[in-house]
């Protein structure tokens, strides 16, 4: 795939995209492997620290640190999950964008796509550098703790990990896990980012080619030429040419259809984590702000703050882009046209008068008006959740 190529090749360094050019059945059966053996740790990881949510916490502190753990495994299996099963609805997106009416036809178009290409590959590697800051401070944490004989994340295991070799075998096994994880969640945010700023690109497109639509006919119009438009019908060429462009935007609002159906619930999953993330580690920063690992709390707290921007930043866009297709219609010299024409305009325009919307869920719609409403409700539920864990700890100490 040419179209997300560098968000693509970081969900197959994460185990759960085998690259579609792969036919081999040898090297199907390798990636299968490789998947196997990355998936089958963060879900293990995952339940392991469920149950020790539920069977060994017995206090607010080690409840926020390892809750914390657990909706990021949570949100990654989930992630996981929908890339695996999902997979044959994500390639024909990419087809779509391939195929027409969506591929550029010229150069000013080609221009057009590759400048958001761009964009979105420079944006995912800085997002992926900021990932991979954050666990790389993590990793170094947990290494320290398994030097000093301690597991590198809390969990409930069926067996004594007390055992030396219990002990390493649990160790190696949850820092790669870990890795894999923000390898999964780096890449689904990019993917999901530049399937977002695609539907831009394609709502450009068509503004590009609607734009030389119009100068074509009154340029032609202007020359006094031989189709004398303000009199008769524009000849079936013309016509279909008209239809076409309002099937392709029929067609951009069907792709963001699409895009929203397959990655809704993790849409949904990772902003109802992100706020209790956000929550429980303010809360926990609060009253262990000199400790040594603030530090890395502070970084992983700010990556979800960016999480989250991401997702509204992206999704504004498209909203924006999409009300301005009729605007930039309605710039145009349409006066000069037919009835027939500026009908036809007029169809596109009244369509774009419905913004395109992603959705998390029933939740959140992605803006930016969202991400400062998601901030406000943090401070405020944080502070909730600083009074009543403050009271319910008192509690736990008095009796």
């Amino acid at each position: 795939m040419e179209l997300l190529s560098l968000n693509f090749f970081i969900y197959t360094m994460g185990g759960i995209w085998r690259p579609v050019e792969w036919t081999s059945g040898y090297a199907k059966v390798l990636y299968s492997v490789f998947s196997f053996c990355t998936i089958v740790p963060i879900y293990f990881l995952m339940l392991s620290q469920f149950m020790d949510l539920v069977l060994v916490v017995d206090n607010v502190d080690d409840f926020i640190t390892n809750s914390l753990m657990f909706m990021t495994i949570v949100a990654v299996w989930c992630k996981a999950t929908t890339a695996l099963l999902r997979r044959d609805v994500i390639i024909d997106l990419m087809q779509t964008l391939s195929r027409e009416p969506c591929k550029p036809q010229d150069a000013d178009e080609a221009a057009i796509q590759m400048k958001f290409d761009e964009f979105i590959r420079s944006c995912s590697i800085m997002y992926s550098l900021l990932a991979t800051s954050s666990v790389t401070g993590v990793t170094v944490r947990s290494v320290l703790n398994t030097m000093q004989g301690v597991l590198p994340y809390r969990a409930w295991l069926p067996y004594d990990s007390t055992l030396f070799l219990a002990f390493w075998i649990t160790s190696i096994q949850q820092m790669p896990s870990l890795i894999f994880a923000t390898i999964i969640n780096a890449g689904t945010e990019t993917l999901v980012f530049g399937l977002f700023l695609q539907t831009c690109a394609q709502l450009e497109i068509l503004e590009r080619r609607l734009h030389k639509l119009v100068i074509d006919r009154t340029a032609g119009k202007a020359a006094g030429g031989q189709r004398k438009w303000s009199s008769v019908a524009p000849p079936l060429r013309e016509k279909g040419m008209i239809s076409g462009y309002i099937h392709h935007h029929l067609r951009i609002y069907e792709y963001a259809r699409t895009v929203n159906g397959v990655f809704n619930q993790i849409l949904f999953v990772q902003f109802f984590g992100s706020i209790l993330t956000l929550c429980t580690s303010v809360y926990y920063l609060s009253s262990h702000i000199m400790e040594s690992a603030a530090a890395t709390l502070v970084i992983y707290t700010i990556c979800m703050f960016v999480q989250i921007y991401v997702y509204c930043w992206s999704g504004n866009e498209v909203i924006l882009k999409s009300t301005n297709v009729g605007d930039a219609i309605y710039h145009t010299d349409w006066p000069l046209l037919t009835i027939s024409e500026k009908k036809d305009l007029l169809m596109i325009m009244r369509r774009s008068a419905i913004p395109i919307k992603f959705t998390s869920s029933f939740l959140i719609t992605l803006s930016l008006q969202s991400y400062s409403n998601v901030k406000y409700c943090h401070g405020k539920l944080g502070i909730s959740i600083l009074k009543t864990s403050y009271s319910a700890f008192n509690v736990l100490q008095q009796s």
